[in-house]
């Protein structure tokens, strides 16, 4: 184990602007459903996953916080005893997410847009609203949690909203046999994060505070989640 005196996480949430990666970037103008067999007219991907590459999130583990020896008992030590490490909290960070599937689940949550009729053109009169969240396989703490949402969807909610706006216009061609529907719905992609741990201790001479000590854990866990994005797709009738 590898002791980390220099302060190599003096931030333990992320900056103002964080860097981010993009994942599961595809758009398709025709596309047949594996799940139902129709074929969409077309299909788009909305939104990207836009999750943060440097993401860090504190936590303090309460089990570990109680084990901590009581700093007034160090008196009774002898004097090349007195110096002491008291766990302070743990920094979890993103080793690394990427997509190991995309569109790995049948559609959910669909919605119906605008129906328009053949060589004619619709526009959305009211805005529509799809949402859902991210999915994480297995349980852990908050501070883990935390970090996925982040390293994958980009915010601590791990909640993904789309809205269509009322000003979009949706046409069918002359090629319909009558019109042309358009929808909206969510679909998941598979990831797996990384989970970095780094462990801090407040050191001690006595009583008296001399510094913070970081310990590399390394990579603690690997967490598989699946992340929401919205698509829209057309039938044709």
């Amino acid at each position: 184990m590898k002791k980390l005196v220099s302060a190599l996480l003096a931030a333990a949430v992320p900056a103002v602007s964080p860097a981010t990666a993009v994942y599961g970037a595809a758009i398709e103008s025709e596309y047949t459903d594996a799940a139902s067999g129709i074929r969409f007219s077309t299909f788009s991907i909305l939104s990207e996953h836009r999750g943060i590459t440097d993401a860090a999130v504190r936590y303090t583990d309460p089990k570990r916080k109680q084990k901590s020896p009581a700093l007034q008992s160090k008196a009774a030590l002898a004097p090349a005893e007195q110096i002491s490490e008291v766990y302070d909290h743990s920094v979890y960070s993103n080793g690394g997410t990427s997509m190991t599937s995309l569109t790995s689940s049948p559609r959910e949550n669909d919605i119906f847009l605008v129906s328009t009729a053949r060589g004619s053109s619709h526009t959305l009169t009211e805005p529509r609203r799809i949402s859902a969240s991210l999915q994480i396989s297995g349980v852990y703490n908050s501070g883990i949690v935390k970090l996925v949402r982040l390293a994958v969807i980009g915010n601590a909610s791990g909640e993904l909203s789309y809205v269509w706006p009322p000003s979009k216009v949706y046409t069918a061609p002359e090629t319909v046999p009558f019109h042309r529907d358009y929808y909206g719905a969510v679909q998941y992609d598979t990831s797996s994060t990384q989970v970095r741990q780094t462990d801090i201790y407040k050191q001690y001479y006595k009583s008296i505070y001399v510094r913070e000590v970081h310990y590399d854990r390394g990579i603690v866990e690997t967490v598989s989640s699946k992340a929401p994005k919205p698509v829209e797709y057309s039938i044709d009738f």
